[in-house]
């Protein structure tokens, strides 16, 4: 199917080009198009984004009306939106506050949507035992990187261990479901307006993609700012208390090497390791260092309660 002339046919403006896939440059700008198979999917993303936006403080890329004032086009096979595309990313560090309120209405939909299990994607830990199979058997390593791999999967044990003793007393628990939070580059803004990029994904039940986010933030900005970004979510929903002991079970979780194995598996010549290997470390040090902040964060609070 042809999408450009139904876009044009539908919607209030001009298509001047095509540019990136799903990207088309417009008289109002870029524009990005989505295309959706199932349509409990499509409403649960639009009503999130519908919910999570604080006009005209804070803005969700929503789904834009047609000629019709309708928020998405009926096609062939599904259905197809359209939403602003912005390139200027917001600044994260000294801006922690607004940071705090988007994801802090995220959580609070998430929570309140946390019984929608039929849209809601779900990743399970992989198997360590398998990786430890290839890393003692590929050819594709050296025997240094072999080492601090094997070295690496000990610790993986253990810290799956930790999360699990985490979540042993609340393992019926309902997390929130929500659109992934996992890039400093989902904000953008206009005229120094916040606007926060969704996905079209199934939302994610749990904080597999938020520790990641909080990981990446303190890597980028250092623990003061990491800490200044958790006490402004905690404002507004008592995060430490809701889910504090959720968001470090899923931190003591070894996703980062999960996400590096799968990408060593696939390589076939030591070259190609090589090209990971020092992503995978410096992700590796920065999760150890995010399990250390968020205990901190969690103290603090008992320190509070003790004086």
């Amino acid at each position: 199917m042809d999408i450009l002339p139904l876009i044009q046919e539908n919607y209030p403006f001009e298509i001047i080009s095509k540019l990136d896939d799903g990207i088309i440059n417009t008289n109002q700008g870029r524009k990005r198009y989505r295309l959706w198979n199932d349509e409990n999917l499509l409403n649960w993303h639009q009503e999130w984004r519908d919910k999570c936006s604080q006009v005209p403080y804070q803005l969700t890329d929503r789904m834009l009306q047609t000629k019709d004032e309708n928020k998405a086009i009926k096609i062939e096979d599904g259905w197809l939106t359209v939403h602003d595309e912005l390139e200027d990313l917001f600044p994260t560090k000294d801006y922690e506050q607004k940071w705090a309120c988007i994801i802090a209405r995220m959580i609070e939909f998430g929570e309140q949507k946390k019984d929608d299990i039929q849209v809601a994607g779900k990743r399970d830990f992989p198997s360590i035992s398998q990786w430890k199979i290839w890393v003692n058997t590929t050819s594709v390593l050296n025997e240094k990187k072999r080492m601090i791999l094997q070295s690496c999967i000990q610790e993986a044990m253990r810290r799956k261990h930790k999360s699990l003793e985490l979540t042993k007393s609340n393992k019926n628990k309902r997390l929130p479901i929500m659109d992934k939070i996992s890039s400093l580059t989902q904000a953008k803004k206009i005229f120094d307006l916040f606007v926060w990029q969704g996905t079209s994904d199934a939302p994610e039940c749990g904080f597999i993609s938020f520790t990641s986010f909080l990981q990446q933030w303190a890597g980028e900005n250092g623990e003061e700012s990491l800490l200044k970004l958790l006490n402004g979510i905690d404002e507004q929903i008592q995060l430490r208390q809701n889910y504090g002991t959720d968001l470090l079970a899923e931190a003591w979780l070894p996703w980062e090497l999960a996400d590096s194995m799968e990408r060593f598996q696939q390589c076939e010549e030591t070259e190609e390791v090589d090209v990971h290997f020092s992503t995978f470390q410096k992700e590796w040090n920065e999760r150890r260092q995010l399990v250390l902040s968020l205990i901190k964060w969690l103290n603090e609070d008992r320190k509070k309660v003790a004086t």
